[in-house]
Formats: C-alpha cells, structure tokens, sequence
C-alpha cells in the first residue's frame, strides 16, 4: 500500500513539473486598449458620432445669401451680350433673416442629437467590452480543461500500465487494462475536441480585435475571484445615473424638446432683405433700392404645416420619455440579474473549492487504498477519479461564470469594477 501511494505522489509530482512554468501571459487590460482603438465597429460609431458634431455648425449658420443682376428693357438682337444694349441693369444682394430664437433651439437639438449619438457609442463600447471578457474568460476556462485533461492522460497512461504490471502478476483483470484503454481514448479524444474549441475562441477574439484570423493568442492568467457584496439600491443607483442607454435617451428628450420650442417659433416670420444698386444706361442718375419681406405662416392655406409640426414634436417627447422608462425598468432588470448570477456563482465556487474537491479528493485515496487491497474493482477508481475531476471542472467553469457575470455587472451598471469601488466606500 504504501508503495502504491508513493508511486501516485510521484505521478501528481511528475505531472505538475512536466508542464512549462514560463508561458506568454495576455493582459486583459491591453486587450482592452487595442480592442477600443481597433475594432472596425467602434471605429464606425465614431465616424458616426463626429458626423453628428458637424450638424451642429450647420444648424447655426443663417442661410447663403443670394446675389444677382435683372436686365430690363434688353433688346432680343442684343443676345448673347444682355448687357450691351440693355436700358437697365439691377444688382442686387439679398439674405433671409430668421426669426430671433430659431436658430439656437435648432443648434440646441443639433447639439441634443450629438450627445445622444455620442452616448450610444459609450453603450456600444461597453457592450463589446463585455463580449471580449467573456471570450476572454471562457478562452480561460477551455485552457483549464486542456491543463486538466492532460493531466488526466498522464495518470491514465500510468493506471494502464500498473493493470498490465497487476495482471503480469495475476492480482489483476484484463477488462481493467481494457477500461484504461477506454477511457484514455475517450481523454485523448476530447482534448482533440478541446483544442478546436480553444481555437475557436481565439478567432473570436482576434476578430474583436481586428487581428488576423489565426493570430495566436497567449495563456490566460490566473484572475481574481474576489469580489464585494453590494446590494440592488447601491448599485441601480450608480446605473440610473451611468448608464449609456440612460443618458442617450434623456438626451433624445432633450433634442424634442428643443425641436417643440423650434417648431413653435415657426409661427413667427422670418425676414428677407434685399439691397439693389440700379444701374440706369446712358444716364447718370443711378439709383439704390431696398426691400423687405416676411413670410406669412398663419396663413389658412398653410397653418396647419406649422401646427402639424408642433403636434409631432409633443408625441415624439411622449415617446421618448415612455422608452426611457422602459430602459430604466431593463436596466433595473440588468442589475439584479448580474446581482444574482454573481451571488450564486460565488457561492458555487465556494462550495467546489471548499468541500466537494476535497471530499472527491479523499474518496480517491480510499478507493486507491481499497484497490490495492483487493476491495474494490478497478472501474471504482476510475469513477473516483472521474469524480475528482468533473468537481474540478464544474469548479472553474463555475469561476468563468462568476467573472462573466462581472462583465455583466459592468455594463449593466456602466462602470468598471474600479469605478463601482471608488464610488462605494
């Protein structure tokens, strides 16, 4: 018994130094940064949102004035050259003058319009953020299972070789050496299996980052899995007053609202002034002119232009204000959601890490020890050592979610972790 104990210390020590202790670590943080200044989408969304900035220069420029020459009196034989034989020629520069007030509530709603647009590229990067951490975590999780399965081979190949050495010696069975056999074909084709998965991810990811394809990808350290508890109100607070969505919507109100006050100063004229120098030929008495004008929008054939407008524009901040309630009501839904996939995982982890892997870990020694005495079957302590692992298993893959449900945490809140931190104390 104690040899065999000895031989299974030495196969976990041979394992555990078999593998590299120096590998190519990748910071999530520089993932970050790359991913925020290259990926294609974000890069669009900004164009998109610097687009919207130039309407506000628009909308606070008066219209381009308009300038002109009227020929009066020109004979017919006089073409191509009006000029040579006209009686009159009239120079004129004119430029319409809106209302006082118009052109701020536009420049206002322009610059309403960028902000909203603006805050939608911050839900945007947020939302890509959150994809490229839980690739980046389940990229952790399938390296886990890698690590993992070939250590599982390892002992295997070593349980394959100690039946053959038991059957040799008649203490054994052949249907051991052949469920060995099984079961580390089974290993050596789900790592197959494995790998596919992995290189998966890291297309994933590379895509994100507006990297090649197939552009390798290093090991994923080992993350932190500490977190404080915080409850629905701290936290739906901070997202009510952070959260992307939220602002882009107030802003969207906004923007309305100045379209509203816009389209109530349309009941007022605007003014159009015209300055004429008249050039009378053959003569030296020239003469200037100059003209006013406004336009007349109560008029009863076209009133109901400007009211329809002004009508529009209250349903439209009805709308707007509706749809801000709805996304507050998701983004509530959001927080809790988060709140309780952390919750729970936590726990999940706890318990894997703190009661079943031990437990799994000493129901394998007895059985090693059962084993060797002849108490139990060989298939017994495969199981056991199945057992173990599965609890591994099910303990990281209980880890990834709990730091995926950070993520999510993050964007429902809208706030990194760090930020959420400074702002509880």
């Amino acid at each position: 018994m104690n040899f065999f104990l000895k031989f299974f210390s030495l196969i976990i020590l041979s394992i555990s130094i078999s593998y590299p202790q120096t590998k190519s670590y990748i910071n999530l943080d520089e993932l970050i940064k790359e991913t925020l200044q290259n990926n294609p989408q974000l890069k669009a969304a900004r164009n998109t949102t610097d687009a919207a900035r130039t309407k506000i220069d628009q909308q606070s420029s008066w219209d381009a004035p308009q300038v002109g020459i009227e020929f009066f009196n020109t004979p017919v034989q006089s073409f191509p050259n009006p000029i040579k034989n006209s009686m009159e020629n009239d120079y004129f520069i004119q430029q319409m003058f809106p209302f006082p007030g118009k052109i701020n509530a536009m420049t206002t709603a322009a610059s309403n319009n960028a902000s909203m647009v603006e805050q939608q590229y911050f839900a945007l990067e947020k939302q890509i953020i959150k994809q490229l951490k839980n690739y980046y975590y389940e990229l952790y999780l399938v390296q886990k299972k890698i690590e993992i399965n070939l250590e599982n081979q390892d002992l295997l190949k070593q349980f394959l070789e100690i039946t053959r050495k038991q059957y040799e010696l008649g203490m054994g069975k052949q249907p051991d050496i052949l469920r060995a056999q099984t079961e580390l074909s089974v290993l050596i084709n789900e790592g197959v299996n494995l790998e596919k998965e992995k290189t998966d991810i890291q297309t994933m990811i590379n895509t994100i980052l507006s990297r090649p394809a197939n552009d390798p990808l290093g090991y994923v350290p080992e993350p932190a899995d500490t977190l404080p508890r915080w409850n629905f109100d701290q936290l739906f607070q901070l997202a009510a007053e952070n959260r992307a969505e939220l602002k882009s919507m107030n802003y969207n109100i906004d923007m309305y609202k100045s379209e509203l006050d816009a389209s109530k100063l349309e009941y007022y004229p605007d003014i159009m002034a015209r300055l004429m120098y008249k050039d009378m030929t053959g003569t030296t008495d020239d003469f200037w002119a100059f003209m006013v004008g406004v336009n007349v929008p109560l008029a009863f054939w076209s009133s109901s232009k400007y009211t329809g407008k002004v009508e529009e524009n209250e349903l439209n901040i009805k709308t707007a204000e509706e749809q801000y309630n709805l996304m507050k009501n998701m983004v509530a839904s959001d927080v809790q959601n988060s709140l309780v996939n952390i919750e729970t995982n936590r726990n999940l982890t706890e318990l894997y890490k703190n009661s079943v892997i031990p437990q799994a870990e000493q129901t394998l020694q007895s059985t090693i020890a059962a084993y060797q005495t002849g108490k139990t079957e060989f298939l017994m302590l495969i199981d056991a050592y199945r057992m173990l692992l599965m609890s591994k298993l099910d303990f990281y893959m209980s880890k990834m979610n709990f730091l995926q449900s950070q993520a999510q945490l993050e964007q429902a809140v809208g706030l990194t972790l760090e930020q959420i931190k400074n702002e509880i104390k």
